[in-house]
């Protein structure tokens, strides 16, 4: 089988990258340098490799930039997924596509696969779409929903709190968004396992086990460095964003293999 990942230099898509290569699979992997998902002009270059499937790892993924740079948001998420479906159906080749938490309102405590969609932010609108096109357009293909990503090829909420924890003697972190930390090499083999077992085609939720809010993610990230800096918890009302973020966000893990908690894999990553 031949393998396409489209954003293999982000943070998720290096670590799918080197997942893939402890397998058989022939790899291919593009970055923007390589192909614009964007142009459609450009599909030709996978009709001309033929790959057995395509992953898409590429991405607008600031959520708070999305807000005043909507056309880049669109651009990327909606128009370069629909080319991507587009030449799925030429190709008659299934899409693995990534999604978000955020295209859920936040209202409900816990959200499963087929929960309905109502983002309350531009990019998790963006995303809403791109599942849309997906799912309106395609028979085959995986939409894998994550949520708080940490990795190491990437900006992160846990390379962010190590550099404020070893700066500053005291910060505040909102406790009133709650959600689901995953990391990247995780998702990563969660996904190839999804092709190696050949399920069945549909929405998948994909995250490390275990709820947190960011609060106890940065006290559980302070406690594994041996940080000195007081950590204060404060409501996203005084911490406000150019987007809107959802106060739950925490997808329930009904049809993909359990995955390991989330203070484990993140223990596991700060060790390495």
């Amino acid at each position: 089988m031949k393998i396409l990942v489209i954003g293999n230099k982000g943070m998720l898509g290096t670590d799918l990258i080197k997942e893939l290569k402890k397998t058989d699979y022939e790899i291919i992997g593009w970055d923007l340098g390589e192909i614009d998902i964007t142009n459609p002009k450009d599909m030709h270059k996978i009709e001309d490799n033929k790959p057995d499937i395509i992953i898409n790892c590429a991405a607008y993924t600031d959520v708070d930039e999305a807000e005043s740079k909507k056309d880049l948001a669109f651009s990327v998420n909606v128009t370069g997924v629909n080319n991507l479906a587009k030449i799925c159906i030429k190709l008659n080749i299934p899409l693995m596509h990534i999604s978000t938490d955020y295209v859920f309102n936040g209202q409900k405590e816990k959200y499963n696969e087929d929960d309905t969609k109502d983002p309350i932010n531009y990019y998790g609108k963006t995303k809403a779409e791109s599942e849309d096109i997906i799912v309106n357009s395609l028979e085959k293909y995986y939409i894998i929903r994550t949520s708080w990503l940490f990795g190491k090829n990437g900006k992160n909420f846990v390379e962010t709190m190590k550099k404020l924890l070893t700066e500053k003697n005291e910060i505040k972190v909102v406790d009133d968004q709650k959600g689901k930390p995953t990391y990247t090499k995780d998702l990563a083999k969660a996904m190839i396992n999804l092709i190696t077992e050949k399920k069945d085609f549909g929405i998948y939720h994909c995250t490390n086990e275990d709820t947190c809010t960011w609060f106890e993610f940065a006290l559980q990230i302070s406690d594994y460095i041996n940080s000195k800096c007081k950590i204060n918890p404060c409501t996203t009302k005084e911490f406000p964003r150019p987007a809107e973020r959802p106060r739950f966000s925490i997808l329930k893990n009904n049809k993909t293999m359990k995955i390991r908690g989330w203070k484990e894999a993140l223990k596991a990553y700060l060790e390495e």
